[in-house]
């Protein structure tokens, strides 16, 4: 990682504190280097290819839960076969929709910061994002249908005595307006009291999806001032924001604008009571394709809407996905669903203060200071200060949200007590949502470069991972047409991308020695070492069957009871493995001086050598 958040860890952290809070170390091959010589035409003379500007994104450092939630997160990635950025980015969301509104971070006096946070991962179709939402919502579905049971008839039972009432009154009302008793009116009076006073109970509801602005106030009014808008296909809450069901078709964000703040806000309502939010506290979790980003309104970024996002751009693994993959044993399941709901199970009047322990104060602090110096020119958040202006809180946030998290298990399900959960948060939990660091800031500038992106480049990208994948040194126009053509709907379009590429140096058009009238035809020649984007990245296997779930013994909590395998032959790609000879077509080789690949560096963020005794990289 990053050489000054290294020295920002290692002002409060020793190698082995580090070491111990990660927990695991894996084996993680390098990327070979490919040197292969153009051997079927000696003449060519080739230019190095210019770079997309794309680099390799740093995966979701998934170590930085506690055991039972690391356990969940890595078995539903396994299952189904997705990046395990998926699983991990949805359960942020997933602790926020059950913690916020029951404990808040406390910094100074005048600022604080509640555990609700905005994610948005993105994806392209055919990556069961669906199931991912499923296995981490189950828990928090279930729960609501339950509540919804057992408030049912309390619901209908106050709704029929209030009616009972109101036409009581009624009733009353044409009595005294005949004769004018004051008895009558000193009754009146009486109900109406009683009416207004009614604390007007509702179906709990704690996570929407698809709805509208008005109909979101109207949930949030209803549930204490909170709710989670979490959603697999999240392109519909965008065109929501951007008043696809309003009167005027004007985009109406300031609930999502102030949700995120707790910032008051009124809703007013054409003939209707208008909905008064004091303190709104709204979590969003959208699983997109990547173009919703690309194509969410100017207005969205310039009112600061997609600033308060922590963005996840995994690469696809479809492709190389095992058909037949491991299940989550029920150990694992059972302990995530019983934590959650333990966590829904939580009762509060108020918010419950977290504050940092003396040790975690300074860190943070740091935290505050080494971010401040991104805003410098020239340096890493130089370009994007509204997005890393609220990445400390959003860290601090996320250290809450892991400080309960680690608490939970002794807690007694059914019946929680909160005031159980230590209100002093401590170093390590902050240490682990320090490590998450680099991790949003280079996702947050992929997102921002999507949000600009160059369509051309896009299909340029497409058709070279195609003509390298199928490992041919030549093709004939036709052919790398036929290969792509569910991209590339027009003629046009793939002469744009093929001029991409040959402008780029990826490929050279060779005439086609063709006789007789017609248009000419070309091949495809392609440079010996390209560089194809968005291929699956280095990664862990993990033999979730072999996690134990005995945290109880394990007081410190740390990671060593995962089991992790290594195939010095193989790279795994969220437990799909490419064989060697794969790897030196797929990945580009990295032997530049100022590579920013965040695993290369990532014994730079720790502030230690960043190897095993036996050589191996640490996680």
């Amino acid at each position: 990682m990053n050489q000054s958040n290294a020295e920002l860890l290692s002002k409060h952290f020793s190698k082995e504190e580090i070491q111990k809070t990660l927990g695991v170390h894996i084996d993680t091959p390098g990327v070979a280097t490919q040197q292969k010589k153009l051997n079927n035409s000696a003449e060519t003379e080739w230019e190095p290819p210019i770079p997309f500007d794309e680099k390799s994104l740093p995966p979701f450092p998934s170590s930085i839960f506690p055991n039972w939630l690391r356990a969940y997160v890595e078995g539903v990635a396994e299952s189904t076969q997705t990046p395990i950025d998926a699983a991990a980015i949805g359960a942020i969301a997933i602790l926020s929709t059950a913690l916020t509104k029951k404990f808040y971070v406390s910094i100074t006096p005048e600022w604080k910061e509640s555990l609700n946070t905005y994610t948005i991962l993105a994806l392209p179709p055919g990556n069961r994002k669906s199931s991912v939402f499923k296995a981490l919502q189950e828990p928090i579905t279930a729960y609501e249908k339950e509540e919804r049971e057992r408030m049912e008839p309390l619901v209908s039972e106050q709704r029929a005595t209030l009616k009972a009432k109101r036409k009581r009154v009624e009733q009353l009302e044409k009595d005294y307006a005949k004769n004018g008793d004051n008895a009558i009116l000193s009754e009146i009076t009486t109900l109406n009291a009683e009416i207004d006073s009614e604390e007007i109970l509702t179906i709990p509801r704690f996570i929407t999806g698809d709805v509208t602005a008005e109909k979101l106030g109207v949930l949030m009014a209803e549930n204490n001032e909170r709710i989670a808008v979490l959603s697999a296909e999240g392109g519909g809450v965008f065109s929501n924001m951007a008043g696809r069901y309003s009167s005027d078709g004007r985009a109406n964000i300031e609930i999502y604008l102030n949700g995120h703040t707790g910032d008051y806000t009124p809703i007013d309502r054409i003939g209707r009571e208008p909905i008064l939010l004091n303190e709104p506290c709204l979590t969003i979790g959208l699983f997109v394709q990547p173009e919703v980003v690309r194509d969410v309104p100017p207005s969205f970024d310039e009112r600061g809407l997609m600033q308060r996002f922590l963005y996840s751009f995994p690469p696809s693994i479809v492709g190389y996905r095992k058909i037949d993959p491991e299940s989550i044993p029920n150990e694992i399941k059972n302990q995530y669903l019983t934590n959650i709901k333990t966590m829904m199970q939580l009762q509060t009047g108020e918010p419950v203060k977290l504050t940092f322990s003396q040790s975690a104060h300074k860190v943070q602090l740091d935290l505050r200071q080494h971010l401040e110096s991104m805003f410098k020119d020239g340096e890493r958040l130089a370009d994007m200060k509204e997005w890393g202006g609220k990445l400390a809180g959003q860290i601090i946030r996320i250290s809450g949200l892991l400080h309960v998290s680690e608490h939970i298990g002794s807690l007694s399900p059914g019946n929680p007590d909160i005031s159980k959960i230590p209100t002093e948060i401590g170093r390590e939990s902050l240490l682990r949502a320090c490590l998450l660091l680099d991790y949003f800031i280079e996702h947050a500038k992929e997102a921002y470069g999507v949000m600009a992106i160059d369509e051309t480049a896009e299909d340029a990208k497409h058709l070279l991972k195609y003509l390298v994948q199928n490992g041919k040194q030549k093709y004939s126009k036709q052919d790398a047409w036929q290969g792509t053509r569910g991209r590339f709907k027009t003629a046009s379009r793939y002469d744009m991308a093929i001029n991409e590429l040959e402008q780029r140096n990826y490929i050279k058009k060779i005439d086609r020695n063709t006789k007789g009238r017609g248009r000419k035809s070309y091949d495809l020649l392609l440079n010996p070492m390209p560089t194809i984007p968005s291929i699956p990245r280095n990664g862990q296997s993990v033999d979730i069957s072999r996690i134990t779930s005995n945290q109880e013994k394990d007081p410190t909590n740390n990671l060593h009871s995962l089991e992790l395998n290594n195939d010095s032959e193989k790279i795994n790609s969220r437990n799909t493995r490419i064989n060697r000879k794969q790897q030196e077509t797929y990945f580009k080789p990295n032997d530049s001086k100022g590579s920013t690949n965040s695993r290369n560096s990532r014994d730079e963020f720790l502030g230690y050598e960043n190897k095993n005794d036996d050589g191996s990289e640490l996680i």
